[in-house]
């Protein structure tokens, strides 16, 4: 087996040689298989896999424990949402939900122009919203209560009271036109295609506030006030609504996207190394 990055760290090269022994049945994969390394996330490790001429992108995913997500649930959507041609096909989900294959596009680089891509952004964010597919919830409030108990804050902690006082806001602002399938993950480079479009990493994908989605892109891709008020305007022209509506509501989301995040990554620095490192299966 070609691990393909040229890397002589025997730990990589093990873990390498694990994904390709776990997946060696289910795809039938043959003696000219070759892995090679993705830059990623902190999290989720990504892989292109190649076997004579067929391709895949295989993902080790954190455990459930810490994400929270339902993989199998998260499978079947994007099954739906591969047959809208908006997401790689899925292939193969292991029975622990950490192992995922889908089918591999090559990305096609976006414009390195920033209003080209505030333009492909909130083009890109209208399409999902528009999809007619019915996810489950996000179930936010419980999203952040799952992250203090991993992060294991006490219940006097800052971080705590704030998710109180937004959980009781949430509650009050109901608004039924914000309900919208929502990536929820949104940065420029999960745009493998801007024309289709054709986006990837659909783990956090769920029904949700679509202005927490646009706030979430905002944070991301960490745009300026200025872009980020554009985002809110193209955004607003396409879904037929108030520009001020948009703007004021991402505004008001943008608070709980910090506050997301924030906890997102303190529960991941309480995760064990063994939670987030593929095994090493012989």
């Amino acid at each position: 087996m070609d691990t393909g990055n040229g890397d002589n760290n025997g730990i990589i090269a093990m873990h390498l040689d694990s994904i390709v022994n776990l997946l060696a049945n289910p795809l039938k994969l043959t003696s000219d298989v070759a892995l090679t390394k993705i830059e990623g996330g902190v999290v989720n490790q990504t892989f292109k896999l190649t076997d004579r001429e067929r391709t895949f992108a295989v993902k080790w995913i954190a455990d459930d424990e810490f994400s929270g997500i339902n993989r199998f649930h998260q499978f079947v959507l994007q099954e739906q949402l591969a047959h809208r041609k908006i997401a790689p096909m899925p292939v193969w989900l292991s029975d622990d939900g950490r192992l995922w294959v889908e089918s591999w596009y090559e990305p096609t680089p976006l414009s390195t122009n920033t209003t080209e891509q505030i333009k492909v952004l909130a083009t890109v964010l209208f399409t999902i919203h528009s999809q007619p597919i019915t996810a489950r919830p996000l179930k936010l409030t419980e999203r952040l209560h799952h992250y203090v108990e991993i992060a294991q804050l006490f219940p006097d902690d800052p971080l705590v009271h704030q998710i109180n006082e937004i959980a009781e806001r949430i509650h009050i602002e109901v608004d039924d036109t914000a309900l919208t399938l929502c990536h929820n993950d949104l940065a420029f480079a999960h745009i493998l295609d801007s024309t289709r479009p054709l986006v990837v990493d659909w783990e956090y994908a769920a029904m949700g506030n679509r202005y927490f989605d646009i706030a979430s892109a905002i944070e991301i891709n960490k745009l300026s006030e200025s872009y980020a008020s554009e985002l809110c305007s193209l955004y607003a022209k396409q879904a037929r609504l108030p520009e001020e509506h948009v703007s004021d509501n991402v505004h008001r989301q943008i608070e709980v996207v910090k506050l997301t995040n924030t906890l997102w990554q303190q529960a991941l620095e309480a995760a064990s190394e063994e939670r987030l490192e593929p095994p090493v299966v012989l």
